[in-house]
């Protein structure tokens, strides 16, 4: 194979990667709100869904996005990384990892635990409001920052 042959086999795993992080990404607003509506014990269900599908599916695709694009820099040349568009994906991909790790994971990890404890005990409904508010918001700012990752990736505008 080519350098322009693994090119285009690297950017193809990259954009499969792209679509499935941000798709299954986008779905999780509609889990919890289904969850919600359903009840206390299709709450659960959903939120833990949502992780399930995040450890097995979402998280290896940002991981997988990492991966290829350095490969792709790589391969095309380092002088890509001078590219405005591409340091600024950089650091939105890195904000967005810390954010995922730091701020969302924990967020989503009480408020799923917080719906457990309302299935087995009444009066927890304020907390798990307060964290699922928390998750929500969290989980809107994670989805914004990979569209803008993806926007630039698409246009390639140049800043500066």
């Amino acid at each position: 194979m080519t350098r322009a042959d693994w090119v285009t086999v690297v950017l193809v795993l990259h954009v499969v990667g792209a679509i499935v992080a941000l798709g299954f990404s986008l779905t999780y607003g509609l889990w919890g709100a289904r969850g919600d509506r359903a009840g206390a014990v299709e709450r659960v269900f959903a939120l833990r869904t949502i992780s399930w599908i995040d450890r097995r599916f979402t998280t290896p695709a940002y991981v997988l996005q990492a991966v290829t694009g350095f490969i792709l820099v790589s391969l095309i040349g380092w002088s890509l990384l001078k590219e405005s568009w591409l340091e600024i994906s950089i650091g939105i991909y890195v904000a967005l990892t810390v954010l995922a790790i730091t701020v969302y994971a924990p967020a989503h990890r009480r408020q799923t635990l917080l719906a457990e404890h309302l299935v087995d005990e009444a009066g927890a409904g304020a907390a798990y409001t307060d964290a699922a508010a928390k998750a929500r918001a969290w989980g809107v700012v994670v989805t914004i920052l990979t569209v803008a990752i993806v926007v630039l990736m698409v246009w390639k505008p140049t800043f500066w």
